[in-house]
């Protein structure tokens, strides 16, 4: 596997450590670039961020995404993938009237939110992709989806119809019926150079085990179940995250082999698949 990290330099402190050329240049305001952890530059980002931050109040970089390469090898031979959904819509099942039972919501970190009834969005908002999710964790998928899920013989996910607000709806959300222990081993943190488990007033790792940490670093590492070659689909059952506005913790998806197959040969839009470790 080969792994680097995509960051979104801010271009007026850029030259604090990359040259000019160096990456590719967002307008004025961003340069990305791509580092390995071998790159000796790679442990002075936090340094420089730390400068940057105490002398000018200001990042010196503004997004990051861990990016990973499998061989065919370790694909073909992985036991459980980790499934990224990578495209995010709005408006929420919230804003369009979804209704939600808030009474078991832990007051700490707001998991445990009941939908009551069906998801509820707005038509025309929802991406052409197989499968998508709001900026709340509704998961959506595609009737496309659905049929080749159904097909296939697969199992580990419930399907419930998607209302729209105006007119019909050929979407439905995804239920996952399993779920899997994360392990120690999962790295979580505000960012790859900073593990902290709070910030500002929020605290991310839930006294009550809900969740974790705010943002998924690592690979996912889970428990192994006696079942788990037996199920499709499966999900977390700590989640990641934060409870802020409309945001909620979400858990983290895993899916089989066979699983992973349909997507590659139904050519369906919007997964991408990272290994996940079973301990």
């Amino acid at each position: 596997m080969k792994e680097t990290l995509e960051l979104r330099i801010n271009y007026d402190f850029a030259n604090l450590l990359f040259k000019d050329k160096e990456g590719k240049n967002l307008g004025t305001s961003v340069k990305i670039i791509d580092l390995s952890k071998d790159d000796p530059r790679y442990i002075q980002i936090p340094i420089i961020e730390s400068h940057v931050k105490k002398k000018y109040d200001r990042s010196f970089f503004f997004g990051w995404e861990v990016k990973r390469k499998y061989s065919k090898k370790e694909l073909n031979s992985a036991e459980l993938f980790h499934i990224k959904i990578k495209t995010t819509f709005e408006p929420t099942g919230e804003e369009c009237g979804t209704i939600f039972d808030e009474t078991s919501v832990c007051e700490i970190c707001g998991a445990n939110r009941k939908q009551v009834g069906p998801l509820t969005l707005m038509r025309g908002t929802i991406p052409k992709k197989d499968i998508a999710r709001t900026i709340a964790g509704e998961i959506v998928v595609s009737d496309k989806f659905v049929t080749a899920y159904k097909k296939r013989g697969l199992n580990g996910i419930k399907f419930e119809a998607v209302i729209f607000t105006k007119g019909n709806s050929d979407y439905y959300q995804l239920i996952a019926e399993k779920k899997l222990e994360l392990s120690q081993n999962t790295i979580v943190g505000i960012n790859p150079f900073d593990f902290s488990t709070s910030n500002a007033g929020e605290l991310y790792n839930c006294p009550k085990g809900h969740t974790i940490g705010l943002n998924l670093i690592s690979e996912p590492h889970v428990l192994r179940l006696s079942e788990i070659n037996k199920t499709d689909f499966y999900a977390s059952r700590q989640m990641i995250g934060v409870n802020r506005g409309l945001l909620k913790p979400e858990s983290i998806y895993f899916c089989s082999q066979d699983f992973k197959k349909m997507v590659d040969e139904e050519k369906l839009k919007g997964f991408e698949f990272e290994l996940t470790h079973i301990e």
